[in-house]
């Protein structure tokens, strides 16, 4: 993917050109994208924006495993852990990479248009009098989505990428975004089939995709020298919750190559309100109450009943302390990691609670093999992620400089202008600007 080629907001040019005249789109009956060979998101696409940061499904019921069937393991001991943080030692010489992305969409009763980006920022850390902000790269993507296929002459598909077709589960789509060098709109349609019919649920799992997909590419092709040692913090979980299991392998299979090289790849969201990792360890290792909770009688139904871990934590956990570090995969991502050569990939999970007000928590993971390989190294890895965490008010602070980077809200306006604009030139007042 070249972005030099085309700015995002050059992205729909051509495509606004070949927008029919108002007198024509009111002479054609109505006509949606039924028929056109292009591909539509899939239900669990349009799901995923409705699930929690990590793919939480809120319909799975709380019931207790066997023992053949445990979701969680204690790593470490169950005390909760004093994370320190980092001296000088620790961060000279050090990158801190921060990856974030973002997506808009300009939403109008015939077709939307959806703008994603992923952004990449490079903090190096020294003692020396090297510059600590050493680069930033970002990626983007656009896509269409048709609701109305009168809007549009019939070649308009010369500017946008048709080659996802309602098959293409064989190709992973990041290969898509390679292959799509012009960086030309991607053309999706609306699908009456789907169980969310709203067309505003279905083109926002389209955009979640991109970005996704974008944040995964982006790891992929990192600017490192070979021999420095790193940490990689991205918003959100390890494994996206919007990109197919084929994808999530494609663009984290090569983390297995920094094994022993001091790299480490953590995952972050302060939003643990829909976390039920904690619950659910202690449904499945009930003796872990007794620990927690000495002489309170409290019992598995009681656990069970709490909406998620929040209430729990604050109990658990003082500030400046850390859970212990829990092997956890939702369901819904499960199917990253049945083959045994990614096991490795295999994440684990701990949440802190904040030194700093307002005593926030945030949830962090990362692959285990990194934690099995340099057990000292990953836990300073957390510490550092921490303390990023700690320096800003809600986001680690390489994240909130990449969310900064990644914003589309000026591209976004840039765009709906000119859309506004061509409407205007070809009459086409019967098409509305939504606002959701």
């Amino acid at each position: 993917m070249k972005t030099e080629k085309r700015h995002i907001t050059g992205a729909f040019e051509h495509v606004l050109e070949k927008l029919v005249d108002g007198k024509t789109y009111k002479s054609r009956p109505p006509r949606g994208p039924i028929d056109l060979p292009i591909d539509s998101p899939s239900d669990e696409e349009i799901e995923a924006p409705s699930l929690g940061s990590f793919g939480e499904d809120e319909t799975e019921e709380n019931t207790t495993s066997s023992d053949n069937s445990k979701r969680t393991s204690l790593i470490e001991t169950y005390e909760p852990k004093l994370v320190p943080i980092p001296t000088e030692d620790d961060l000279d010489g050090l990158n801190i990479i921060g990856i974030a992305g973002d997506n808009k969409r300009i939403l109008t009763t015939s077709l939307h248009f959806i703008l994603a980006r992923a952004s990449v920022v490079n903090f190096r850390y020294t003692r020396g009098f090297e510059k600590p902000y050493f680069y930033n790269n970002h990626l983007e993507a656009s896509a269409v989505f048709i609701l109305d296929n009168n809007i549009f002459d019939n070649d308009y598909q010369i500017h946008t990428y048709d080659k996802l077709v309602e098959s293409f589960d064989s190709d992973p789509f990041l290969d898509h975004l390679t292959w799509n060098s012009d960086n030309k709109p991607f053309r999706f349609k609306y699908n009456y089939e789907r169980k969310k019919k709203a067309p505003n649920s279905q083109s926002l799992g389209v955009a979640v995709k991109l970005q996704h997909a974008l944040e995964l590419l982006n790891v992929k092709e990192l600017k490192i020298n070979s021999n420095e040692p790193f940490i990689c913090i991205k918003e959100g979980p390890i494994f996206s919750k919007s990109s197919k299991p084929s994808d999530i392998k494609r663009g984290l299979q090569g983390l297995l190559k920094w094994e022993n090289k001091k790299r480490f790849y953590i995952g972050t969201t302060t939003q643990v309100t829909e976390s039920r990792v904690l619950i659910t360890l202690l449904q499945e290792h009930f003796h872990l109450v007794q620990d927690y909770f000495p002489d309170q009688e409290i019992t598995e139904d009681v656990i069970k009943a709490f909406g998620s871990d929040s209430l729990l934590l604050k109990k658990i956990l003082k500030p400046g302390y850390r859970t212990p570090m829990i092997e956890y995969i939702e369901k819904t991502r499960e199917g990253v990691v049945n083959e045994e050569h990614l096991k490795g990939l295999r994440p684990i999970t701990c949440i802190y609670h904040k030194r700093n007000r307002p005593h926030s928590f945030l949830r962090l993971e990362m692959p285990k093999f990194m934690w099995d390989s340099d057990p000292e190294g990953a836990e300073l890895a957390i510490a550092i992620a921490i303390w990023q965490f700690e320096m800003e008010s809600t986001k680690p602070l390489v994240i909130k400089a990449a969310l900064d980077q990644s914003d589309l809200s000026h591209d976004r306006w840039v765009v709906e202008q000119q859309m506004k604009a061509a409407f205007e030139k070809k009459e086409l007042g019967l098409v509305e600007f939504l606002n959701y």
